[in-house]
């Protein structure tokens, strides 16, 4: 299904619930006169559903970095149930309880409504904070993703060089089993060395193409060494 076609279902359900609500207050109340109690009670009802299909219109932000979606927070549809709950319940002690006046419950509805208008503004800030946060690891992340992408792919061109290259090797793979432990680091320090790693691998890269190619680069070796040396610098760097 098609986010248009979601979309379209959801509007469907939306209106056809609402005809049922439209329906059942036609069928109850007929033509007689509305008392203020009878439109708080009715208004009450058309929130409540309002507020039910709340979850259905925004139900989720998308983060690329989670290959997902990051739901609604529990703590929304915590508060649609309580608030429905406690809305329903209003309702009840207004029809059952004399002592719960018509203004108190105006008064307790105003209440509800506000507190959920709070629960609102805090899941949806959770969830915004929770993609900015997101984002922010994914920026750290990914000098180190690419690092170690680009030397596996390198590892695997290295392991094929003849054996006059066999030091280059040892090198290499004592560069790359170092790489593999690389964990982000969010300064200008570590910034620094990550480029100069991954513009060295792009080196080692062209180096190794040639070498399959018939070239014998007298450079490898020492590409290699400065290398492992890059790599050593950027471990000890920490956040």
């Amino acid at each position: 299904m098609t986010k248009n076609q979601s979309l379209l279902w959801r509007i469907i359900l939306f209106i056809a619930g609402a005809g049922i609500l439209v329906t059942a207050f036609f069928l109850t109340k007929g033509e007689s006169e509305l008392t203020p109690t009878d439109i708080f009670i009715w208004s009450s009802i058309g929130l409540m559903y309002i507020v039910f299909f709340l979850p259905f219109f925004f139900p989720m932000f998308r983060v690329s970095d989670f290959s997902g979606k990051i739901p609604a927070l529990p703590v929304l549809w915590l508060g649609i149930i309580v608030y429905i709950i406690a809305s329903t319940a209003v309702i009840i002690l207004l029809k059952t309880v004399p002592a719960f006046t018509f203004n108190i419950a105006i008064v307790v509805q105003s209440i509800l409504v506000f507190l959920f208008l709070i629960v609102i503004y805090i899941s949806f800030f959770a969830v915004s904070r929770t993609v900015r946060v997101a984002e922010e690891e994914k920026a750290i992340r990914r000098p180190t993703g690419d690092i170690k992408a680009k030397a596996l792919s390198l590892a695997l061109s290295a392991d094929r060089l003849g054996s006059e290259y066999e030091k280059a090797q040892k090198i290499l793979k004592a560069a790359f089993d170092d790489i593999k432990y690389l964990s982000p680091v969010n300064n200008n320090a570590g910034n620094e060395v990550e480029e100069k790693i991954f513009r060295s691998l792009l080196v080692l890269e062209e180096l190794c193409g040639n070498v399959h190619q018939g070239a014998h680069p007298g450079t490898l070796e020492t590409e290699a060494s400065k290398l492992q040396m890059l790599v050593k610098e950027r471990k000890l760097l920490r956040n």
